[in-house]
């Protein structure tokens, strides 16, 4: 398997712990960890454009 798969699925993965996070922020009213973990995913999103970009030019 490509390196590339192992970064994607460990992007994926992050920004499913993210999205759960979040709902535990939510769940317990705790609005700075809601914060954090709204920003986290947004830099697991923000991460994904370069490995996706990449993928292209490696064929």
């Amino acid at each position: 398997m490509k390196i590339f798969y192992f970064e994607l699925i460990g992007l994926i993965c992050f920004f499913i712990s993210g999205l759960i996070f979040i709902m535990a922020g939510i769940r317990s009213e705790d609005y700075l960890s809601t914060i954090g973990s709204i920003v986290w995913t947004f830099a697991c999103v923000l991460w994904l454009f370069p490995v996706l970009s990449r993928r292209n030019t490696e064929r």
